[in-house]
């Protein structure tokens, strides 16, 4: 007992019984401890400069260092509790152990703890690492989510193969009420889908949403700045809610709902063990009918039900519901072609973006029934969605001025500008597109013809047109002709013989 210290509770008692007088013997009795220990403990404390009652007035810690000066750990356990941090760090690496732990730590002191000693006291030291900050959940603050490890399954109507299924489940903390669903898959059209079916099913939309680091919530995890996916940001934003992914590998962060997943484990699990699904549907409405009865249960140590307790203290604190619906978008980065437009893969159908845009790369918004395209964060297009496999939805104000031109190209587009010029011209191009056995063949021509009254003016190419039609001339070649002769003899000279001059003409002797 001589080198034992006391506890402090038992010095301050030893002080006061010295203080009154009591013998050594009595003091002994007293606080049950050997006649010796009190002999001790009287000496040092007869030989401090402080009188018995200004030391009885002293804090517990300086009593300690009265009684034994300069009280430290053991220096071999100093040195042992100096490896354990590193040796916490290699615990972690395939194939190291404890015991290989302990023989490093042998081989640079020989003298150290053994095996077993070694493994309490790192296990003590690894008590002091794993400590836990209890949070107080405030109403309408958070909804977290997470899926079950283990799945549910539905069973195919024809052969009786079993398929799994996903296990959502949502939690509000602060009343422990409870959402469960099934899913075909954890992507973002299901993940997104439960999520949306969460927040109607409790009447509100809680202040944050708590999310392990899925794919369809997280583009890249981080302990202090996690990114989210487009489709994840977007549903936060519809929800006016900001999201919280969990730091990775840390279930304490939504401790509540990995405890929901347990419970529901035996509450929805085992009493649809041996029912058998044919669809998700059915699955669904068994589920929800047995999450109900959970959230109806009384709490062992807590007044009242899940559900009256959500009722209570936290339905009215949730932020209202937006009006419409969420709707979920898609997202794909795209290079404009040189033809103005952009492919939408999934579709295989090209959108128009106005023609500034060739060579940039854009990004693609899209949904059911819209497609959006952005540069540098501003809308250039939106169209309709088709989902026509290799065609086009083009925007005529989106093509370069010449493009459009050809754009607008149609007999109709034709007759009206050959009206534009005369009675004469109009007729002639309703004669070549008549005659011409391919419609962009007779486009050519018509432009050819148009062009024309540039050089020679809309009287000359009155006067050529109803030659030609007079005598049935659909040729480019031939119109020229005419309008570089005297249109006043041209008139009354029958198509036969009106000769045509060219370079490229072989002429009547070339064949003789």
């Amino acid at each position: 007992m001589a080198n034992q210290i006391s506890s402090m509770n038992k010095l301050h008692l030893i002080l006061r019984l010295l203080v009154e007088g009591r013998s050594q013997r009595s003091i002994g009795r007293t606080a049950e401890i050997s006649r010796g220990s009190v002999a001790k403990y009287a000496a040092i404390f007869a030989s401090h400069e402080f009188s018995l009652s200004e030391l009885l007035a002293l804090s517990e810690f300086d009593l300690q260092q009265i009684v034994k000066p300069n009280f430290k750990q053991k220096p071999s356990l100093e040195v042992l509790y100096a490896c354990f941090p590193k040796a916490i760090k290699e615990l972690k690496k395939v194939g190291v152990t404890k015991q290989f732990l302990w023989g490093i730590y042998k081989q640079a002191h020989p003298n150290g703890v053994a095996y077993s000693q070694y493994c309490e006291h790192l296990n003590k030291y690894l008590k002091t690492q794993t400590l836990s900050y209890v949070f107080e959940h405030r109403a309408g603050d958070k909804l977290m989510v997470d899926y079950a490890g283990k799945k549910l399954h539905l069973t195919d109507y024809e052969t009786g193969e079993l398929y799994p299924v996903e296990f959502f489940v949502g939690i509000l903390p602060c009343s422990g009420f409870t959402f469960a669903m099934a899913s075909k898959s954890q992507q973002s059209p299901d993940f997104l889908g439960c999520l949306g079916a969460c927040i109607q099913a409790i009447g509100g939309v809680p202040q944050a949403i708590v999310t392990d680091n899925l794919k369809p919530a997280v583009k890249k995890a981080s302990k202090y700045d996690p990114e989210l996916n487009h489709s994840m940001a977007d549903f936060a934003e519809h929800y006016n809610t900001v999201v919280l992914p969990t730091r990775a590998y840390k279930p304490k962060d939504k401790a509540l709902v990995e405890g929901a997943v347990k419970i529901l484990y035996t509450r929805v699990y085992a009493p649809l063990a041996n029912t058998v699904f044919y669809n998700i549907y059915d699955l669904n409405r068994a589920i929800a009918a047995l999450v109900a009865k959970h959230n109806s249960m009384a709490y062992q140590n807590k007044i009242g039900s899940r559900l009256q307790q959500f009722e209570s203290i936290e339905k009215d604190k949730l932020k209202p519901l937006p009006t419409q619906s969420f709707e979920l978008r898609k997202y794909q980065e795209a290079k404009v072609h040189p033809n103005c437009h952009v492919v939408l893969s999934e579709d295989k159908h090209s959108y128009s973006v106005p023609y500034q845009y060739v060579g940039k790369k854009v990004s693609i918004k899209y949904t059911t029934e819209c497609v959006e395209v952005y540069w540098d964060y501003q809308q250039i297009a939106i169209h309709e969605r088709l989902k026509a496999i290799h065609k086009y939805t083009t925007n005529p104000a989106h093509l370069h001025p010449k493009h459009r031109y050809y754009n607008n190209w149609s007999e109709d587009f034709f007759k009206a500008e050959g009206a534009k010029i005369g009675e004469n011209t109009k007729l002639l191009i309703e004669q070549i597109l008549s005659q011409c056995k391919h419609p962009e063949q007779g486009y050519k021509l018509c432009q050819g013809v148009l062009q024309l009254v540039k050089k020679y003016g809309r009287e000359a190419l009155e006067e050529a047109s109803e030659i030609c039609i007079q005598y049935d001339i659909i040729s480019y070649n031939k119109l020229e002709y005419i309008l570089r002769q005297d249109l006043k003899e041209l008139k009354d000279v029958p198509e036969s013989k009106i000769k045509i001059e060219h370079k490229n003409l072989r002429g009547e002797t070339y064949y003789q």
